[in-house]
């Protein structure tokens, strides 16, 4: 047919949820002759409730699937110009250029048309993106096929009691064949169903590979959002990601919408245009295919059940009798991958013969190993892998044709099968999904928290081989990465130097939590945390509620998970900027204290800094709440656009409350527990109670005690500038200083106005950063000191009687102590030794 399509126009769409059924509407126009009319209908399983669904979103989806339905009809016949009757922002149309130009790349090929005439989707100018907000429920969609990548996929969230539901897109007709294997997997199932136009399977123009893939995603996006899922996985592997060949310019990949390509693009299309809230990534993209079948091989019960021969999937073909045609690319490259790992009688049970002996088949095994001209159209793995499975394979199939054919040609195989069995980076799986398919974990960190994370991974994981790697037992410890398939990160290593797939105790614990459905708070801040946390704990206990304090105060998160947690259970989290930095979860709750810089030399600025700690509230959803101080600007900053409720802290002056809590910054801290309390509707008499009742924290602006008229005050806790002014600004009497630490590059400068201000006479000085402090010394009593007792020594006997000798570093104090507990611990020791 010669006909010269000029407008291909995707005319219309009908949602009918009372019969099930989502009508989409094409047309292609000519430059001479009729018009072509096209509708494909897409039939649900259950008659959706649309009640919680926003506005907007459903048209929004439904207008990703309308586009994405219609590369099917568009390749009939190519026009020259695409139609669309709604405005696409400048990105979403880069989007549908991107899909319809590389899906259909090897449609263009085989047709022996120039790329370039991929349509040009039109654009608004203007246009402002949507992402619309939906509850999360941590329930799992998993694309299912009759192949044994979907198989593995299901048995390994099956086996890590993940919430989870078999989908499958059925074309025209029901697959007997994926029935069966969705009743094996014991899983439930549920399908949808299209029913492409008739007028598809008449003779057109052209005929060719679509992106399927890419149909399939946008299919359980939309199910997904309809039916509450929070993700939807599909089981693409990292083989997928290379191409067939060359063309015009364009790398040709009949897997390209299974690509790690395919699915950024498309990750990034749901988050910024339809929702946040509903994550789309492959389980298994760290692994080339042989890996995944080595797993498939221990699921003997699908042996005799699954199939991935294409021609099973023929749309109005007749179902095989045979699962297998043992006469294609696929079926000869999963044979070979096979023919690793099972045995030989297994084997020919599967495919009813040894292809291995098969003398017709030697074109397709040289395809399939990378000894013909281009690795042939289909679904089939690299040239690399193809040869480490028939590499593995020769001892048992020694004597055939096919090995004494090919193996001899097979150079540095051991160098292969290393390179094939290892894990690639896939950063995009979640954390929860970090540990599938994986044979071995790295502890990177051992300190108290890793010590807790490889309890945690022994009972939850007890297959998972464990490493330890710390700079205290090896220090080239980093160089162990290569040895693993995944590490958990301790908060204070830098994620840069991270090189494997990783994820963290604190995305452990959020992800475990999230699916018991725990209510947590979390509290973060460059100072105040632990206050606010342990008042906010004191509070809600007091009034009677299950609460439990976990975090950066001290108590590693996971350790709740070691022992039994209870539905009513309250998991209150001080988290630090070490755990927000590289967090995929936010609590119900987020307390933000205050901002200001600090730990600059782990996040190469305070941009980043601000940015981790902004984590706590950026995977909330309209449910949770964000608490924050309306005196920092940049929280109010946040609040206008966090995605949760957000509430600022109280305005009450607390002239009624009676608390030892010293300093402008505490009644902070006590006003941000209250606004928690109140959303807890806990009584006001509770509340005051405990905030009377209250101790301050060690290291807090503790008071130790007055000796010879002195009084002696311990913020040893103080690893900022910033910190070290509001303890002058809250105790003011104060004559003698000491300050200093290690030396982060922070600016001094309003440190040293307000030790002037203040009148502070007497200044004690460490290492690091005690020579940066002051940059003059005039009318300053100066000691450098590395020494604590001198220190001391030199407070007893300049500091006049009736005033205050403050330790506030103003920087972290590793330059000379563990940590600030231990610098806290030898003021007061000697403090108290030397007035006796």
């Amino acid at each position: 047919m010669n006909l010269k399509a000029t407008i291909f126009e995707f005319t219309s769409y009908k949602f009918i949820p009372s019969q099930k059924r989502i009508l989409f509407n094409y047309k292609t126009e000519f430059k001479v002759g009729e018009p072509i009319f096209f509708t494909e209908t897409i039939i649900l399983p259950e008659i959706p409730n649309l009640k919680e669904i926003p506005p907007g979103l459903l048209d929004k989806i439904l207008q990703g699937l309308h586009l994405v339905l219609g590369v099917s009809y568009f390749k009939c016949y190519c026009a020259t110009k695409v139609k669309i009757n709604y405005l696409l922002s400048k990105n979403e149309s880069n989007f549908w250029n991107t899909v319809y130009k590389k899906g259909l790349g090897e449609f263009f090929y085989r047709n022996n048309l120039d790329p370039k005439i991929s349509p040009k989707f039109p654009f608004g100018k203007n246009i402002k993106s949507v992402s619309y907000q939906i509850n999360n429920n941590q329930k799992c969609l998993l694309g299912l096929g009759g192949g044994k990548d979907s198989i593995v996929s299901a048995e390994i969230l099956k086996e890590q009691g993940f919430d989870v539901t078999n989908f499958f897109v059925e074309t025209q007709k029901e697959s007997n064949l994926v029935n069966e294997i969705m009743g094996i997997t014991g899983i439930n199932s549920l399908k949808i169903r299209r029913v492409l136009d008739e007028k598809l399977f008449y003779k057109h123009k052209y005929q060719g590979h679509v992106p399927v893939s890419a149909i399939y995603a946008f299919l359980g996006i939309f199910y997904a959002v309809l039916y509450k899922y929070s993700y939807f996985i599909v089981s693409n592997e990292y083989s997928s990601n290379f191409g067939n060949t060359k063309y015009k310019g364009e790398v040709i990949n009949h897997q390209w919408s299974k690509s790690f390509e395919f699915e950024s693009l498309f990750q990034n299309y749901v988050e910024n245009f339809i929702t946040k809230n509903v994550h789309y990534f492959s389980l298994l993209r760290p692994f080339y295919e042989i890996r995944i079948v080595e797993i498939f091989s221990k699921y003997k019960k699908y042996f005799s059940h699954f199939s991935s021969c294409n021609r099973n999937f023929i749309i109005n073909s007749n179902e095989n009798k045979s699962l297998w045609c043992a006469n294609c690319p696929k079926c000869v490259f999963v044979f070979t991958l096979l023919s690793a790992f099972l045995s030989k009688k297994d084997l020919i049970d599967i495919f009813k013969k040894n292809l291995y002996e098969e003398e017709k088949l030697i074109s397709l095994f040289k395809d399939v190993l990378g000894f013909g001209k281009m690795k042939p159209f289909d679904c089939v793995g690299t040239f690399k892998e193809a040869k480490v499975g028939l590499y593995l394979a020769s001892k048992k199939f020694k004597n055939n044709l096919i090995i004494k054919t090919f193996l001899p040609k097979i150079k540095n195989p051991e160098t292969l099968k290393e390179e094939v069995f290892k894990t690639n980076l896939a950063l995009n799986i979640p954390s929860q999904f970090k540990f599938s398919g994986m044979k071995n974990v790295l502890i990177i960190g051992y300190g108290r928290e890793g010590k807790i994370t490889e309890k945690y991974i022994k009972k939850n994981y007890p297959n998972l081989k464990i490493g330890i790697a710390d700079i205290k037992i090896n220090k080239n410890y980093l160089k162990e990465q290569k040895n693993y398939d995944v590490a958990v990160k301790t908060p204070g290593i830098k994620k840069n130097i991270v090189k494997i797939n990783y994820t963290t105790a604190t995305n452990i614990f959020f992800s475990k939590i999230k699916q018991l459905g725990n209510k947590t708070i979390g509290i973060t801040g460059t100072k105040g945390k632990s206050t606010t946390t342990s008042l906010i704990y004191s509070i809600l206990k007091n009034s009677g509620k299950n609460v439990r304090i976990l975090g950066n105060i001290g108590n590693p998160m996971l350790n709740a998970l070691l022992d039994t947690v209870k539905k009513d259970d309250i998991l209150i989290l001080e988290l630090s900027s070490y755990q927000l930095d590289d967090i995929n979860f936010s609590p119900n709750i987020a307390v933000v204290t205050n901002l200001f810089a600090e730990h600059m030399d782990y996040h190469f600025g305070v941009e980043n800094y601000h940015l981790a700690k902004q984590n706590i509230i950026n995977f909330q959803n309209k449910e949770d709440i964000f608490v924050y101080n309306p005196k920092v600007k940049k929280l109010v900053l946040w609040a206008k656009t966090a995605p949760s409720k957000t509430i600022p802290f109280i305005k009450d002056n607390l002239s009624n409350y009676k608390t030892s809590l010293i300093g402008e910054h505490n009644k902070e801290n006590i006003r941000a527990a209250i606004t928690v309390a109140k959303t807890f509707n806990v009584s006001d008499k509770v509340i005051k109670k405990t905030i009377e009742n209250f101790k301050g924290l060690p290291h807090r602006l503790e008071f130790v005690g007055e000796f010879y008229g002195i009084k002696f005050y311990d913020d040893g806790s103080s690893t900022t500038p910033e910190s070290a002014i509001l303890a002058i600004k809250s105790l003011k009497n104060i004559d003698t200083i000491f300050l200093g630490g290690e030396d982060r590059g922070y600016d001094f400068s309003q440190l040293e106005k307000t030790i002037k201000k203040y009148k502070i006479r007497n200044i004690v000085l460490f290492p690091d950063s005690g020579k940066l402090i002051l940059k003059n010394e005039k009318n300053f009593n100066v000691l450098y000191t590395q020494k604590m007792k001198e220190a001391v020594k030199f407070a007893y006997k300049n500091t006049k009687k009736g005033k205050i000798c403050l330790l506030s570093g103003g920087s972290p104090s590793y330059s000379l102590w563990k940590n600030f507990e231990e610098k806290g611990n030898q003021f007061q020791s000697i403090v108290k030794a030397i007035k006796n």
